[in-house]
């Protein structure tokens, strides 16, 4: 999963490396001209009866015309980066990486959870905002150490007494084991009570990376990548829990697949569910690489599955083809809220390194 040489982003150990800026060398091209021969003397000889003149017709050579045509992709959901981007940058205690946020909202005003820290051993972080924009940072930060080699992919939601956090452990996916804690308020105190839960383990999802939880009216919606024991190419997923969290209960298939020989062949991870006009809405990073934390070669593009029917069935839009390019060159996780008919799209920004990154868009 990791090559061996320099990289960029989070170790396999859990930690994070700041970017390493690579120069870029400057190629010097040297022009050279040369002359032709010199024209040869011209002799005229002149007879008392010329012959008639003669005309040869000239020979032109046409090359062949050689024609490329290069098909752009079409992303026809009008998105761009928020001029008020990053929604939140890298600080004291999290001057190394701010990351896999999660965004929720209570009565008052948007929460968005996230995973910092100076260095390795990331720590849940949690910034405050009235509209989703302008975003302040707790002072009590950071509020969970968390287990072992610390918080990573997380998700927060309000209960009836209390708030709890589900999150896995370090930065090293895919996972087996899903972590739990518990605070009276989002700003904590929170009790770490470990894990609660291990992914389903069947033959789809032996492994999982849970992205985000939505309550909609009084369900809670987990989405997760699920893993396979062999080729390990995720696919969406979904569970569900009446209980509030006490217990789950995961669908028989995943709700959606990598295509083979296609833009995302080489997996597909959702965010979150986002209840629209249209219904409920999933968006989903696409691979066409394996998905990794550290850096790859091509940029991650997004998709989003639709259902109208409340979460039953679920269509890709666009014909199944990708809706933006989030510009990113890695995996930093990624949340979306929809916020006075805009998706807001929050996610980290150069594998966190510099901030969280806040894109913004409307559907055609």
């Amino acid at each position: 999963m990791w090559a061996v040489g320099v990289y960029r982003g989070i170790p396999p150990s859990g930690g994070w490396v700041p970017p390493i800026r690579t120069a870029v060398a400057a190629l010097a091209v040297a022009l050279a001209s040369c002359s032709g021969p010199a024209a040869a003397p011209t002799t005229t000889t002149t007879t008392t009866s010329p012959p008639p003149p003669t005309t040869v017709e000239p020979t032109t050579t046409t090359p062949a015309a050689t024609t490329t045509t290069t098909t752009a992709p079409s992303y026809p959901y009008d998105f761009a980066v928020h001029p008020a981007s990053p929604a939140i940058t890298t600080g004291d205690w999290d001057s190394g990486y701010t990351a896999v946020p999660f965004i929720t909202r209570t009565d008052e005003e948007f929460l968005l959870f996230y995973s910092g820290a100076p260095g390795r051993g990331p720590e849940l972080g949690l910034a405050t905002s009235p509209d989703g924009i302008e975003f302040t940072k707790h002072p009590d930060n950071p509020l969970l150490e968390g287990t072992g080699l610390g918080v990573g992919w997380l998700m927060a939601v309000e209960r009836e007494t209390d708030w709890v956090l589900w999150y896995v452990e370090g930065f090293s996916p895919p996972y087996r084991d899903l972590l739990q804690a518990r605070a009276p308020s989002p700003a904590g105190p929170w009790s770490d009570d470990g894990e609660i839960m291990k992914a389903p383990d069947r033959e789809w999802d032996v492994f999982f990376v849970p992205t985000g939880v939505t309550d909609i009216d009084g369900t809670l919606w987990m989405a997760y990548a699920a893993y396979d024991q062999t080729d390990r190419i995720p696919s969406v997923a979904l569970m569900t829990s009446t209980d509030g969290g006490e217990t789950w209960v995961p669908r028989d298939e995943p709700i959606h697949t990598a295509t083979p020989g296609g833009w995302d062949e080489k997996g597909v991870v959702p965010a979150n569910i986002v209840e629209t006009p249209r219904g409920l809405e999933l968006f989903y990073l696409g691979f066409s690489s394996p998905p990794k934390v550290g850096y790859q070669a091509d940029t991650i593009p997004m998709g989003v599955l639709v259902s109208a029917d409340g979460g039953e069935t679920w269509v890709p839009d666009n014909d199944g083809l990708p809706i933006l390019d989030t510009g990113e060159k890695g995996w930093p996780g990624v949340t979306v809220a929809w916020i006075d008919g805009e998706y807001h799209l929050y996610l980290g920004d150069d594998l966190g390194s510099e901030g969280i990154k806040h894109m913004v868009g409307t559907i055609p």
